[in-house]
């Protein structure tokens, strides 16, 4: 079948774009299957997105980050100025984890490389990974410049012609401590970005394209078309939020105006804190942007599919110098301790209009990630991150997934990997009782971790977390979730959630993860639901008379 504006009837467009979609899949399949590190095996830390030949995103596979997704388009412009089209060649791919032009933070990588069919360049194909590893300072919330988080690694070809740039690759050995898992993850990397590119060449040469201009212009249209049809059904208006965030040594504000008019939407941070060296907080611009646009289309859209289309009918504002749009060097390793609670802002100021749409703030807005890095006792170095979610708030429409992240689509590791190759022992992982808000709807359940150091020496321990001071907040009438908590078994004093530690042996670390807030006035729960949480031993028998007025 030829590909051209007359065959791109709506049929044949979904099923061309859903193709697009399965090559991502499958380049993603490949990316799981040969990675060495857990973050991307079992974490899901990662997106591959294919995009046209003017960097515009087209398909992005199914388990994508969000903001990984929505980055990777801008990325590729910026790298399509520095390198011209005519400087590309078949076999060669480029890579960077500067924050500025990737994901926000440095321990995300990027490859592009260009899709060549009869000796032009059709498209592009890239994936972002969050390494195990980037040097520097462990992973942290604490660092103070961009240059304390790990080995910078500009805009540059590491394969040129399918040729391995040698001193890169010696280059990132010496400044990783687990240079085989970091280096069997870009492998990875350039392997999915071949494969990618193998499949796209099929498909064009299957449907008789020359390039994929004509299917780019129709896939991103008619995502624009949908995204205008739901930002219609809004109200016109301006509307507001506040987000308190703990910080670092200061308390920080996410202030967002939300204004609709007709078919566009408006997004400005305007009065949000001003950018801080005082912990890692900070966020680029393109991040704040991508989280904005994916919780948007969460809300308004969330039926079709989803590209670069989506997001042109959004603009994304906020003042330079702000924590949502920092300057180099300004310290971002944590930034998505604050990027992703833009989606709290973004839900709690279109509640008023759109209250069955939206959801209380979630417990995993942000994840709690710890970072565990050492040396175990056969002398080999280790490092590993955990990632477990807290509940989702609960929505108009029923209780909070427990355990479930968002707006992130990460995951923790399996306790069995995690035991195999570290020195850490997992003697619990239980959901949280009463971690929940309250409501006509409950939110989702946190969940807690027991993990003891279980080598015969210290571990360096690294906590990235934040909501210890301002817990998830409900709607609608709905109660806060628990706070995030973290102890030393045997001891009271809470650890500050951007900190770093030493895990001495034996030493059993409590993790507790936030719960989601709640939906509605928490007299109008069924009786039944409070009985059956009562059954499962999710919430306390005081709380059912205190709160619910069960008798």
């Amino acid at each position: 079948m030829n590909c051209d504006a007359h065959y791109l009837d709506p049929i044949s467009l979904e099923i061309y774009w859903n193709r697009l979609i399965s090559i991502c899949d499958q380049g993603a399949a490949n990316f799981e299957r040969t990675a060495f590190s857990t973050i991307i095996r079992e974490s899901n830390d990662y997106t591959v997105a294919l995009l046209d030949s003017k960097g515009n995103s087209l398909a992005e596979n199914s388990g994508t980050i969000g903001a990984f997704a929505g980055c990777m388009p801008r990325t590729v412009k910026k790298l399509l100025s520095m390198f011209p089209q005519e400087s590309w060649s078949p076999g060669d791919v480029v890579i960077s984890n500067d924050p500025w032009i990737g994901t926000g933070h440095r321990p995300d990588v990027t490859v592009i490389a260009p899709i060549f069919y009869d000796k032009q360049i059709v498209g592009f194909t890239g994936n972002t990974g969050h390494w195990a590893d980037i040097g520097g300072s462990i992973f942290s919330a604490d660092t103070t410049s961009v240059y304390e988080e790990g080995i910078g690694i500009p805009p540059m070809k590491a394969v040129r012609k399918g040729v391995f740039d040698d001193n890169l690759i010696n280059l990132i050995r010496c400044n990783v401590r687990v240079p085989d898992m970091v280096l069997g993850d870009f492998y990875a990397q350039v392997a999915t970005v071949e494969i990618c590119s193998d499949l796209v060449v099929e498909f064009v040469a299957q449907n008789g394209l020359t390039d994929l201009t004509i299917l780019s212009d129709a896939i991103l249209g008619r995502a624009e078309k949908a995204m205008k049809r739901a930002i219609e059904a809004v109200p016109n208006g301006v509307y507001q939020s506040r987000v308190s965030l703990d910080g670092y040594d200061e308390p920080l504000n996410i202030e967002c105006s939300i204004k609709v008019e007709d078919s566009t939407i408006e997004v400005d941070y305007e009065g949000s804190s001003d950018e801080t060296t005082q912990g890692s907080t900070n966020v680029v611009l393109t991040y704040a942007m991508a989280w904005t646009c994916y919780t948007l289309k969460c809300i308004l859209d969330p039926s079709t599919l989803r590209n670069e289309g989506s997001y042109k009918p959004i603009t994304t504002t906020a003042p330079l110098g702000s924590i949502l749009n920092c300057r180099h060097p300004a310290p971002v390793n944590a930034r998505h301790l604050t990027g992703r609670c833009v989606s709290s802002a973004i839900m709690m100021a279109l509640a008023p209009i759109v209250p069955d749409k939206v959801i209380a703030e979630c417990g995993s807005t942000p994840d709690l990630t710890a970072v565990f890095a050492g040396v175990d006792d056969q002398d080999l170095p280790f490092c590993f991150i955990t990632m477990a979610s807290g509940g989702m708030g609960a929505s108009a429409h029923g209780d909070g997934l427990a355990c479930t992240p968002f707006p992130q689509n990460i995951s923790q590791p399996s306790i069995e990997v995690m035991e195999a190759i570290s020195p850490l022992l997992v003697w619990r992982r239980e959901f949280r009782k009463d971690s929940g808000g309250h409501g006509k709807y409950r939110g989702g359940y946190g969940q807690v971790l027991l993990i003891e150091n279980r080598a015969s020496r210290p571990i360096n321990l690294s906590f990235i977390a934040e909501r210890t001071k301002n817990p998830p907040q409900g709607l609608c009438g709905g109660t806060s979730g628990k706070p995030i908590a973290i102890s030393k078994v045997g001891t009271d004093h809470l650890i500050p959630t951007k900190a770093k530690i030493r895990l001495m042996p034996t030493e059993i670390i409590r993790m507790a993860h936030g719960g989601g807030g709640g939906y509605g006035n928490p007299k109008d729960r069924e009786l039944q639901q409070i009985k059956e949480d009562l059954k499962n031993e999710l919430i306390a028998e005081d709380v059912a008379k205190g709160i619910y007025g069960l008798t």
